[in-house]
């Protein structure tokens, strides 16, 4: 059974996909990871989902599919804009743009932090990683879209932004300007929002 999770399609997986592949009931399914999670074979990332993250494709990133379920979303904000170099600050959290609710969760393999952006705003912009185990990322313009666009909701998250490198980055600025043409945000957070970029470039 140990040899299933050193296998591409055990290294994240759900209590379904497991007790399918098995062919065992839910209940027993469940039974059977516990008992591997308490020998610290598999780690619980939170209910209903495994990780086998001793294993060289596994990184916290690629639990977000399992996280987001079938809710719209992708890596973004902070943690897309350090991993394609604009900000060197390396975030807390792994945030998420998400149509769900808005929401953390604390894990065994990292924080993740998931913030509620409108559905016409995740039409473009967002592509698959080149890893072993995919996720949606957010290229690093539509990154500091939904950094800005958050920064000028009520609650003003990203109010204060680190220091950005768009040059050295490769960051294209023509591009921010044709995703904030083409985001449908109303006229009056939009003009906030070209404020901040005038102020950060």
């Amino acid at each position: 059974m140990l040899d299933l999770f050193n296998t591409d399609d055990f290294v994240i997986f759900t209590t379904r996909a497991y007790a399918s592949h098995v062919g065992v009931s839910m209940s027993a399914a469940t039974k059977r990871l516990v008992r591997l999670s308490d020998k610290k074979l598999l780690t619980r990332v939170t209910k209903g989902i495994w990780a086998n993250s001793s294993h060289p494709y596994f990184h916290p990133l690629s639990c977000v599919p399992y996280l987001l379920d079938k809710e719209q979303g992708y890596v973004s904000f902070l943690t897309a804009l350090h991993l394609h170099g604009v900000i060197s600050q390396i975030p807390k959290t792994i945030q998420v743009a998400t149509t769900g609710r808005a929401r953390s969760l604390d894990s065994p393999v990292g924080r993740f932090e998931f913030f509620q952006i409108k559905p016409e705003l995740m039409k473009q912009g967002a592509d698959w990683s080149e890893t072993r185990l995919p996720y949606l990322i957010a290229n690093p313009e539509k990154a500091l879209l939904d950094t800005l666009y958050l920064s000028t909701r009520k609650s003003r998250r990203f109010a204060r932004l680190p220091e950005l490198d768009v040059e050295q980055s490769g960051f294209r600025a023509s591009e921010f300007d044709r995703l904030l043409v083409q985001s449908a945000i109303p006229t009056r957070v939009l003009s906030a929002m070209r404020s901040r970029w005038a102020a950060i470039q």
